[in-house]
């Protein structure tokens, strides 16, 4: 009898999360299920009928599960295990974009308005007391998710035109900017107070989230009572807005003569890649159109998916997973084109976040059936002209990959390009920063941080050899000079290490091919260095050192030089030539994300020097400053008050007292 089969007599019937695995142990599908020995059990039964199940079962040697309490934790665990592991079998829809988000941040005096690119915590509340003279901060609100920033920046620019709101993050003598421009309602100077500001955001609130009828009828409402009492000012301003919002109303497509909320679902897959088009109809109006473009990520799942009808359930599942355990707008009705594979987790989900049902339905026929059909003609047109536009844009990168190739005496395209940057001021707080560019795209991913520990005064010829030699250590088989991953202070994957070296073969005098693999971090084809002569040079110092044989190049900021080993003078291309334009990126890039690495370390520093001065200030209550106001500076401005407010009375007189 299958072993496998017999195992099956063990599992629970529990909700929870199971693996399959290779021989090897690799993780090759995983799913989620309400009761795992009877979703487990399908697979042997044949009772699966996608098409990628018989491939998965062939190479299948074993299964492992994970016990959780309900549904929703196995639909959170399962995402985490799969980004975790990348299975062979699963669809990854890895979107072409972040999602955004606009967010109303409450933990400043005055609210902030800006745009975020994830949700974050919930917020906190404490119990307002005599000190603070203003309620403690709400949660933060966001609403979306938007799928372009200019999505979001054209809606802040029309939001503030019809409610202007304060850029300031706290009341004082000094007006913030837009105030100027009539696109603030003073409460930065006292003009109206936080009271009235904070029912004046609720009205940005119902805006963002589509109710425009609700702040219509409040408009009017608050215009007639303002004529009344003969505030004419205030009545024409109010005026505005409401003509603002029934223009706003005017120009959204009516396209049901019933006032229905529904989000309707629509698919379309070509090469690989599928666009979900999502119509958003609020009141019987076309409000918004979104779309994604998603990538089935594993190319053999590509192959055997066929048409967008084998994975249309699967697609539909993932979207509507990912999609609203985010946004901010739930309709009560979400119609598919593609039945969801599990449309009742779905609801559990929503009725978790917001603690109301809706209804999912694939629509066969009438006005719903019309629509989903609609967005996919939609999906098709978009995912049409996004192929061709990838197209033309990884064009140009393989122009510009072949162009450094023959710039810099290549023998091959660099496929994988590393580039690494020293960051410090004077010394302190050195880093290092490693970007990826794999096929001339970032790959985040890989992008590794360092900190310099033998170095604590300016001497960046010294800090790149040791950030370049604690790199290089991680693609070195351990009997070569590999060194294990902990203590090394770099942030990052770790390697594993084979205690004895597999012998040689004899015929080649190398490592056997299967061995021959280096054990940790692949191995660039260019590494591009930060700097000139003297950075180059220190770069192939190291790489000497460690016996490994690399292209190794150099870029001087001051005119963009490009040095190479070995040839005195520099290279210098035009600034439209798209080498120089390829190593710009790389060397920009590793600049931003060595120097926000640096900043969040000066920042602790700093924090940490000064508050561990003060007698009696614990690290339960450092973290409570430093996440409550950031910094030193801002924690020696902030008011008695508002410190008692945040770590007692006690504490509280300590700092101030300090600092």
């Amino acid at each position: 009898m299958n072993p496998l089969r017999e195992k099956l007599k063990d599992v629970p019937k529990s909700p929870g999360v199971y693996q399959f695995l290779d021989k090897d142990g690799k993780v090759l599908y995983v799913g989620k299920a309400k009761n795992l020995r009877s979703r487990v059990g399908q697979y042997f039964s044949g009772h699966d009928e996608r098409p990628q199940i018989p491939h998965l079962m062939k190479e299948a040697a074993d299964f492992s599960y994970t016990v959780v309490n309900n549904e929703l934790e196995s639909l959170f665990l399962e995402n985490t295990v799969i980004k975790q592991y990348l299975p062979k079998y699963n669809i990854l829809l890895r979107d072409d974009k972040n999602y955004a988000f606009i967010k109303i941040d409450y933990s400043t005096e005055i609210p902030q308005i800006g745009y975020s690119r994830r949700v974050e915590g919930t917020g906190y509340r404490v119990q307002k007391s005599p000190l603070t003279p203003h309620p403690s901060p709400l949660p933060p609100k966001y609403f979306g998710p938007y799928t372009a920033a200019y999505k979001i920046r054209n809606t802040l620019h029309l939001m503030r035109k019809i409610f202007p709101y304060c850029s300031a993050e706290k009341v004082s003598g000094k007006p913030c900017f837009h105030y100027h421009l009539h696109r603030c309602p003073g409460v930065c100077i006292g003009k109206i107070s936080l009271d009235d500001y904070r029912l004046y955001l609720k009205k940005i609130e119902d805006f963002l989230a589509g109710n425009t009828g609700k702040i219509s009828r409040q408009l009017q409402s608050e215009m007639k009572l303002a004529a009344a009492h003969k505030l004419f000012e205030k009545a024409a301003r109010l005026r505005d807005q409401l003509n603002s919002i029934k223009l706003l109303d005017e120009r959204q497509t009516v396209i049901l003569a019933k006032k229905v909320d529904w989000d309707i679902v629509s698919l379309a897959s070509s090469d690989g890649y599928t666009c979900v088009n999502l119509f958003k109809v609020r009141g019987g109006k076309l409000q918004d159109k979104e779309n994604f473009v998603y990538e089935i990520s594993n190319a053999e799942l590509r192959n055997l998916s066929g048409t967008t009808e084998n994975y249309g359930t699967e697609i539909v599942q993932k979207f509507l997973e990912q999609y609203y355990a985010e946004t901010s707008s739930v309709p009560k009705i979400i119609y598919t084109q593609y039945a969801a594979a599990d449309a009742n987790l779905i609801i559990k989900l929503v009725k978790s976040r917001i603690g109301r049902g809706i209804t999912i339905i694939s629509p066969q026929k009438g006005k719903a059936r019309e629509l989903t059909n609609l967005g996919s003609v939609n999906a098709r047109e978009y995912l049409s002209k996004w192929l061709s536009d990838q197209a033309g844009h990884l064009d140009k990168i393989n122009k510009a990959l072949e162009r450094l190739r023959d710039t810099v005496k290549l023998a091959d395209i660099p496929r994988r390009i590393e580039c690494y940057d020293i960051s410090n001021i004077q010394g302190t707080n050195p880093v290092g920063s490693m970007v990826v560019f794999t096929n001339g795209l970032p790959a985040k991913s890989q992008y590794r941080k360092f900190k310099i520990r033998g170095k604590s005064t300016p001497d960046d010829f010294a800090m790149m050899k040791e950030m370049l030699s604690r790199r290089l250590a991680r693609s070195l088989p351990s009997w070569q000079g590999g060194v294990s991953p902990s203590g090394n202070g770099v942030v990052g994957e770790s390697i594993d290490k084979t205690p004895n070296p597999p012998p040689l073969d004899n015929a080649r005098g190398t490592l056997p091919l299967q061995e021959e693999r280096l054990r940790g971090w692949p191995l660039p084809d260019l590494i591009v260095i930060d700097g000139g002569k003297g950075q180059l040079s220190a770069a192939l110092e190291t790489i000497h050192n460690s016996q490994l044989s690399i292209n190794v190049i150099g870029l001087a900021k001051r005119i963009e030089e490009i040095f190479l080993p070995d040839k005195p003078e520099p290279i210098i291309l035009s600034h439209d030539d798209p080498a120089l334009q390829m190593l710009q990126r790389l060397r920009d890039e590793a600049h931003r994300f060595g120097i926000t690495f640096h900043r969040d370390l000066r920042s602790k520093q700093a924090v940490k020097s000064a508050l561990d001065e003060i007698p009696g200030i614990g690290p339960k209550t450092k973290k409570i400053l430093k996440a409550k106001f950031g910094t030193v500076a801002v924690i020696r401005q902030a008011s008695l008050e508002e410190l008692t407010a945040a770590v007692g009375k006690a504490a509280a007189e300590r700092i101030k007292k300090y600092l």
